[in-house]
């Protein structure tokens, strides 16, 4: 089992970064690796954008939806999608017959047409969102999921044996899933009275629950189950081109590091795992210098706290599973120019510190501005959304995209 092709060696001085170093100094080795700022941009930038495809509100043609959605990443030119791979078809109803019987498999959910045409596209990385126990996992459980993982694993090494092909099988934001949601009281704190976020004049403050170490023991088991499963599958099956990943991926960063129980301080130090992937709005509070700096040291963070595989040959490798500015915040237009400036920032945080893959969420907007519209199956207006996307209702191409677009079009070179 080879490891992943394009992981590069991180420098010294990046490794040691964030010892002794100024929010200023992180500040000015961002700024210097700006696209917009004349820095070069990375020759296999085209591998490493992506976005995710699932749930949007809109459509442009008669074919199943998630293949819609493929069809349309792989015409602008990128090379990774990430995708909900769940035994359901809410995440992508529109045009879709998915026939789902209740007694499936992972493994029988990849040989299903619309995934069979999807995996077929010329993508050189395939991101699944793959759900499962969580904070309910027993040994039972575990012992189940494992064993699934592990045919689906097979599977995807067997089947795409010729293909230069990588899958990242990962779960949704642990952070969450680990608090059991992400209503108020997942909003934990470390004493009682303690502001923890402010929405609307409200706020909200939950203590650390008191079995917060017993549903981290559960994640532990869950993940250490997943990565049995694929580093089983990865034992048996040789001699393939096609490479297959197990992620844990997080949402809490921040907050860990102030030392609230979570994934990134209570799990990863103590889970082996291939690779871990940050849902990352927890860096970014629209202050674009602070928010570049929070993103430089929560990846680097990452990279101390995991444990990485053989497989990887003790490489720390931290991805950004999602990450997304909207256009427009309900009522508010955002100002293109802002969107730009902030992507570009978050951008020289990624060639800096050398991450291996960004994914926007998303290519089509899930989100609508208000409860009424969200009711709603599908909303075709451009300004009933949020804004989330690379392409919008109208079909138009979004600022990100648009900014992305010129990224993927001078790789290896700088920007005009």
């Amino acid at each position: 089992m080879k490891t992943i092709h394009f992981i590069t060696v991180l420098t010294a001085f990046t490794i040691s970064c964030s010892v002794g170093t100024t929010e200023r100094d992180i500040a000015s080795i961002i700024d210097r690796n700006r696209p917009l700022k004349g820095a070069q941009i990375p020759a296999d930038i085209g591998d490493r954008l992506g976005a995710t495809h699932v749930g949007g509100k809109y459509f442009f043609t008669d074919k199943p939806y998630i293949v819609e959605g493929c069809e349309r990443m792989a015409s602008m030119g990128y090379r990774m999608v990430k995708l909900w791979f769940r035994k359901s078809s809410g995440a992508y109803p529109f045009n879709s017959d998915w026939n789902l019987p209740d007694t499936l498999t992972l493994a029988e959910l990849a040989q299903h047409p619309y995934w069979a045409e999807c995996f077929s596209m010329p993508f050189s990385v395939f991101a699944l969102s793959v759900d499962g126990a969580g904070i309910r996992t027993t040994d039972e459980t575990a012992a189940a999921e494992e064993e699934e993982i592990y045919e689906l694993t097979k599977y995807l090494l067997s089947n795409y044996r010729e293909r230069d092909v990588s899958f990242i099988l990962h779960n949704w934001e642990g952070d969450w899933m680990l608090r059991g949601g992400t209503g108020d009281y997942a909003r934990w704190s470390r004493k009682e009275g303690e502001l923890i976020r402010a929405v609307d004049g409200d706020r909200y403050s939950v203590l650390v629950p008191s079995d917060s170490t017993e549903r981290c023991d559960a994640m532990i088991k869950w993940f250490t189950a997943r990565q049995n499963g694929v580093n089983r599958a990865r034992t048996e099956v040789t001699g393939t081109k096609c490479r297959v990943y197990h992620a844990i991926e997080v949402n809490k960063v921040m907050e860990s590091m102030d030392g609230i129980p979570g994934l990134s301080n209570y799990v990863l130090p103590v889970t082996e795992t291939d690779m871990v992937s940050w849902s990352c709005y927890d860096a970014m509070v629209n202050d674009t210098t602070e928010d570049g700096v929070r993103l430089f040291r929560g990846i680097e963070y990452l990279r101390k706290q995991m444990r990485p595989t053989e497989v990887m040959n003790g490489k720390p490798f931290v991805f950004l599973g999602e990450i997304g500015i909207p256009e427009q915040r309900y009522e508010q237009l955002m100002d293109q120019q802002s969107v730009i400036h902030n992507w570009d920032v978050y951008m020289g945080v990624c060639i800096a510190l050398d991450v291996p893959y960004i994914i926007q969420w998303e290519l089509f907007c899930n989100e609508p501005k208000n409860e009424e519209l969200r009711r709603l199956a599908e909303t075709r207006s451009r300004d009933e959304m949020r804004g989330f996307w690379l392409v919008r209702p109208d079909g138009t191409t979004s600022w990100v995209g648009e900014y992305f677009a010129k990224l993927m079009n001078s790789a290896g070179k700088r920007l005009n």
